[in-house]
């Protein structure tokens, strides 16, 4: 059998127990035994390598070559991810040939080391560049100018070879880069395509870092051409259902304008009817026509702090498919009919034209909810079927809850700029009763329509999020039995409800939002698939995105299949495999642009809160401990302004990191730093070219017990 093995790792090189069993066809389990012993016997002779991911790597080969994509880190070092063995290959300081994060690289392996299963390599070939932009900081000089790119995956400075006598020793820049740097000692060349502005001036940083991000910003002239040929007047279609007199309104933040949901919601005899009506942009942006070849290219709008970069041209986004009040509305309209207890009856999906009867905002109806006497005089219209909104919004929650749907109660932080874009204030973002009703609502909406055309049987868009991996869930399982959790059964076999469970049992206590934190970084990212795989944090078998086709792509796909299948009735065979063919790589590059945008928003984000800080050098603040690595804790204070209090400045002890337990201990005091933990610290520095913020800890206060009967705090373990 030995020699079967053998010869199917010559052509495969990595393969799994199981994969392994299917190529020899063993079937008797005495025969298996007898394959786990030869694979064993083969590891123990070096000639095969067991990898993390517990495949097999047959290693007897004189040079192993794999090609894959590399990811620089800060420091110097690199990983390179391969598909081949689903693993990732060491690249130490220098060995990286002057590849960027992104390339594609061909890698000679040099070392693996058995007891930890990493494998490390060296870089021998650049095979692709994935990075041929880069927006930076012109240095002007005599000779010579260069530009200092904000990339931090580039290090070296890039040598400029056109003309730029017009622009200042300064100015922000995108550079095209043309010829790359062939070794340590050598650099980039580039020409600069477009001046951003001046560093200093104001939104510039905003802007460097949309650009930097690759985020497009303006529209093409074809589609100003489309733009002019689309009519600002709303007639009424006997294709539409008419709900012009329905008590319809909106409900949204203070400074928006993009309104793309309404609601409506009457009481009935057996429960509740909630109307949502969304904007119907499918009517407006055609498949093929030049505003969706924008829309694919942008993917979802960008939120950066004091503006945004829409998905699609103002003239829609901000005026025709806005649902603004008093004035004519195409929509698409999820109807649905619930029981008392909140569950569903029956929905129907239909075109409906509608007239929204007040532009309502959070505020104020969370106001309401209180019984503010002055906006319950201004709302007097809309009370009635706001308090029977909220009825109905709290059963819908709970029968969620009962599922067992994990809610995230994360802090969030929101950054308040002037006129200027100077950060004037950093405060953390409401989330009250109204926030969470239309939340209600549009996650119902969601999951009515993704369920109906699953069972429909068309091609379809769906908004997926698959279970946690096993090894990053069990680490945070220990961290919340630090906590005084324990949880019970199987972690291979975990259920949503238990992860809702626990998260219940921490509901208001001081690490609650830190522990909601964690959970979500434990989690896989939700992206767009075509095929349905449920979504394991909302404990649904279906769910999709529907209801902003003014700021996400998928939304509008799904809108433009409802149009298709349901309104026009097309379900031929031809219109299937259409919608087939495009559909998967519509769902991929949707989730990559929408990981783009959440990128760039935090980065933003981040600049800004260094902005805030600096007002705030040497200023002491009282913070929790969010994360603990070998390098230092990450401490972060009340408005969700996170800083790094590095190991160097912890000089009261001498302190190593137990990776196990995430824990730092002093050697000597035998003092413990903890996720959890209460600190004191002092603003010791602000780098805002590195969007970096430090701590240097005053005083460690301890753990927080979290248990609901008596949270109190606990002394120091010495």
């Amino acid at each position: 059998m030995t020699d079967s093995i053998l010869k199917l790792f010559e052509t495969k090189k990595v393969l799994s127990i199981e994969e392994i069993k299917e190529q020899l066809e063993v079937v008797d389990s005495r025969d298996f035994v007898e394959l786990i012993k030869n694979v064993e016997k083969l590891t123990r002779n070096y000639i095969l390598v067991q990898l993390k991911n517990e495949k097999f790597l047959y290693v007897a080969d004189e040079e192993l070559f794999f090609e894959g994509i590399i990811r620089v880190n800060n420091s110097g070092f690199a990983f390179v991810y391969v598909d081949r063995i689903e693993s990732e290959i060491y690249i130490p300081k220098g060995f990286s040939k002057g590849a960027m994060t992104g390339d594609k690289v061909k890698v000679r392996v040099e070392d693996i080391f058995v007891k930890e299963k990493n494998i490390e390599g060296i870089v021998v070939a650049i095979l692709e560049r994935n990075t041929k932009y880069t927006v930076g900081t012109l240095i002007k000089a005599r000779l010579f100018s260069h530009v200092k790119s904000d990339d931090k995956n580039i290090e070296k400075y890039i040598k400029v070879k056109n003309n730029i006598k017009h622009l200042v020793d300064g100015s922000k820049v995108i550079v095209e880069i043309t010829d790359y740097a062939k070794a340590s000692f050598d650099e980039h060349q580039g020409i600069v395509i477009k001046s951003i502005g001046h560093k200093d001036d104001p939104g510039v940083d905003i802007l460097s870092t949309a650009y930097k991000h690759q985020i497009p910003l303006d529209f093409s002239d074809d589609v100003e051409k489309e733009l002019e040929k689309i009519e600002d007047e709303i007639h009424m279609d006997p294709r539409y259902k008419d709900c012009t007199e329905e008590l319809v309104v909106t409900i949204d933040g203070d400074d928006s304008k993009d309104l793309d949901d309404a609601i409506s919601v009457v009481k009935t005899k057996k429960g509740y009817r909630l109307k949502v009506f969304i904007a119907d942009v499918s009517r407006y942006v055609k498949e093929g026509s030049e505003l969706d070849k924008n829309a694919i290219e942008r993917g979802c709008s960008v939120y950066l702090v004091d503006r945004v970069i829409p998905m699609l041209p103002r003239k829609l986004s901000n005026n025709i498919c806005s649902l603004n009040p008093d004035v004519l509305r195409y929509t698409i309209c999820c109807d649905i009919n619930f029981e008392d207890s909140g569950e569903v009856i029956d929905y129907d999906i239909y075109p409906a034209i509608i007239k929204s009867k007040g532009r309502l905002t959070y505020q104020k109806v969370n106001l309401l909810f209180e019984n503010n006497e002055e906006i319950v005089a201004e709302y007097r219209d809309y009370a009635k079927m706001l308090n029977y909104s909220l009825e109905l919004s709290l059963k819908i929650r709970k029968i969620r809850e009962q599922r067992g749907a994990i809610d995230f109660n994360k802090a969030e932080s929101k950054v308040l700029v002037d006129n200027n874009g100077d950060v004037v204030d950093i405060v953390l973002r409401e989330r009250g009763l109204a926030e969470k009703l239309i939340e209600d609502f549009m996650l119902s909406a969601n999951e009515v329509v993704a369920e109906h055309f699953y069972w429909l049987e068309t091609p379809f868009i769906y908004r997926v999020h698959e279970e946690p991996k096993i090894d990053k869930l069990r680490q945070f399982f220990e961290l919340a039995a630090s906590f005084g959790y324990r949880s019970k059964g199987k972690i291979e076999e975990i259920e949503p409800y238990v992860l809702a469970n626990m998260m219940k049992t921490f509901k208001d206590s001081q690490v609650e939002g830190m522990l909601s934190t964690i959970l979500l970084r434990t989690m896989n990212q939700a992206r767009y698939s075509s095929i349905n795989m449920g979504h394991f944090a909302l404990s649904a078998k279906y769910y999709t995105h529907f209801t902003s086709p003014i700021r996400r792509y998928p939304d509008l796909l799904v809108h433009r299949m409802i149009r298709s299948y349901l309104f026009e009735g097309d379900l031929s065979l031809e219109n299937k495999e259409h919608f087939e063919s495009i559909l998967p790589d519509l769902a991929e590059s949707s989730s990559l642009c929408e990981k783009r945008a959440v990128e760039c928003e935090r980065e933003v984000d981040q600049i800004k809160k260094c902005e805030y800080m600096l007002k705030y050098q040497e200023k002491t603040f009282e913070g929790i401990v969010s994360s603990v690595t070998r390098f230092g804790v990450f401490v972060t204070l009340p408005n969700m302004i996170e800083g790094l209090c590095h190991i160097k400045s912890m000089n009261d002890d001498y302190y190593t990191f137990d990776e196990k337990n995430i824990i730092l201990i002093g050697r000597r005091t035998k003092n413990i730093y903890r996720i959890g933990d209460s600190v004191v610290v002092k603003v010791a520095n602000v780098d805002i070219e590195n969007q970096e913020i430090d701590f240097k800890i005053l005083k460690h206060k301890g753990i927080i017990d979290t248990d609901n009967k008596n949270k109190r705090k606990l002394r120091k373990k010495r």
